[in-house]
């Protein structure tokens, strides 16, 4: 009988464990195992809301956001916007702002001081349009703007510290990490999976895709150009950080990063066609030249924008530039926009794109390093005064700093640009209550010359001119303590 009461108890496990995985939704072996492990349906005591089903997410994310009193970040222009999943190509932010709906039911929209820079295109209607632009911080020539990555899905269970088993455990948990990456979570389950995943779910609103289930237990996480757009300010970093250390088994699968030259002040798709005529896009002298395409009318050019690709979608680097401003509807926009694509095809991506794109951008082909980013800085310049007191029981110390400045044209200035001269004097001393100081010693010294009369009669019917100056800058400084 004994073996009998074994095939018994057997055979009522099978039947849980199939109850359970019909139930979930899941038939893989990672869900077999899990049920072998961790009980059939088991779930967490201490939070019963991890129990309720995927397709409530939306709800209780907003739920939670009232009650914390925050509000989502959202890039809602449009009353049904359908971005494409791939960016290339394709305008993620074209959608036109006077459309955005009167719903109190849908999230708030970005706020202005959230919109940053934006730019301006004109229609042939005569229709403007605001585009919005993701300017590169003040280190950085280019923006990031697409990436898919992936994680095992038991970096979850770190994060949350607890046994996840069913899918809806997991993906809230998700959804959770994400708002603290992006400023945005999952919001909605969509009807079929993507990218060989069993599902898919919406990131923020439209910002993204989250897949998963199958692919050996990992969980694939794609931000789009919209996404990046209207991520919260600082999440390269943050998501840096959460793949170094918190997530287990992570991988940048694919990245894009962008520059863009709004007045096409250097660059063009002339330019980029005639560095590969030079063979700009070599990897190494000798080498072969990438695939190139010139896509739109090159000959006699109609204003729609148009677009040079430089190698092969299938490869693991691509890149392209295109007319930005024309595509957007401006036929007389100069701007122009530079994307390069990075793929885990053949290669690894590291981490450290995050927090410097430009290193990897400039390093993807030769012509990117030689194209020159410029960049203006304005400087004060003239008689400068900076006092500094710092009061104490029976004196006071004060830091000067005086300084006589000018801008010479000089040809050690690049593009032209002027060069400062300036002469700096720092002085500390310390004062009680009515002193008087007298600060010299900033003098300046000027000779200059010149010569007048028509250059081809003989020297001594020309005029000559010698004139010479000499300034001192005195400062009179009295302490009144009030």
């Amino acid at each position: 009988m004994r073996p009998v009461r074994t095939s018994l108890l057997s055979k009522i496990r099978k039947q849980e464990e199939k109850a359970y995985t019909d139930a979930s939704g899941g038939v893989g072996r990672a869900r077999h195992v899990k049920s072998q492990i961790y009980g059939i349906a088991k779930f967490s005591a201490d939070n019963g809301e991890r129990t309720a089903s995927a397709p409530a997410l939306p709800e209780r994310i907003a739920e939670g956001g009232r009650e914390r009193g925050l509000v989502p970040h959202s890039a809602q222009v449009s009353v049904a916007p359908d971005y494409p999943i791939n960016n290339m190509g394709s305008n993620l932010a074209d959608a036109d702002l006077t459309d955005v709906a009167d719903d109190s039911d849908v999230w708030a929209s970005i706020s202005d001081e959230d919109l940053g820079e934006v730019s301006l295109v004109m229609t042939d209607s005569g229709k403007t349009k605001t585009v919005m632009v993701r300017k590169p911080s003040a280190t950085q020539a280019c923006i990031i703007d697409w990436i898919n990555f992936t994680v095992l899905e038991d970096t979850f269970f770190k994060t949350a510290r607890q046994t996840l088993v069913a899918d809806d455990q997991i993906i809230e948990e998700a959804s959770r990490q994400f708002e603290k990456i992006f400023g945005f979570g999952i919001t909605e389950k969509r009807d079929r999976g993507m990218n060989f995943y069993r599902e898919s779910w919406v990131l923020g609103d439209g910002m993204g895709f989250v897949c998963f289930g199958g692919q050996r237990a990992t969980m694939l996480i794609t931000l789009s150009g919209q996404g990046c757009q209207n991520a919260v300010p600082g999440w390269e970093k943050r998501l840096f950080d959460f793949l170094t250390k918190v997530a287990m088994r992570p991988s940048i699968s694919r990245i894009d990063m962008a520059h863009d030259d709004i007045e096409g002040a250097y660059l063009s798709v002339d330019w980029a066609y005639e560095q590969y005529k030079l063979g700009g896009y070599k990897q190494k002298a000798g080498g072969r030249q990438p695939n190139i395409e010139r896509v739109s009318n090159w000959d006699q050019p109609t204003g729609k924008g148009r677009t040079l690709t430089i190698g092969l979608r299938t490869s693991s680097k691509f890149c392209r530039f295109y007319e930005k401003g024309k595509k957007e509807g401006d036929k007389s926009s100069p701007w122009c926009r530079c994307e390069v694509e990075f793929k885990n095809t053949n290669t690894i991506i590291p981490f450290d794109v995050l927090l410097n794109p430009t290193d990897f951008f400039a390093a993807a082909y030769p012509s990117n390093s030689q194209q020159p980013v410029q960049s203006v800085e304005y400087r004060p310049s003239g008689v400068i005064f900076e006092l500094t007191p710092q009061v104490r029981d029976s004196a006071v110390d004060v830091s000067l700093v005086q300084q006589v400045s000018n801008f010479v044209n000089t040809t050690t200035g690049v593009n032209n640009s002027p060069t400062l001269i300036k002469r700096e004097l720092k002085t500390y001393v310390s004062l009680a209550d009515g002193d008087v100081i007298v600060i010299g010693g900033m003098t300046e010294t000027k000779d200059s010359g010149g010569t007048s009369g028509l250059p081809f009669f003989p020297a001594f019917m020309q005029s000559k001119t010698n004139s010479n100056s000499r300034s001192e800058i005195i400062l009179v400084l009295q302490l009144t303590r009030i």
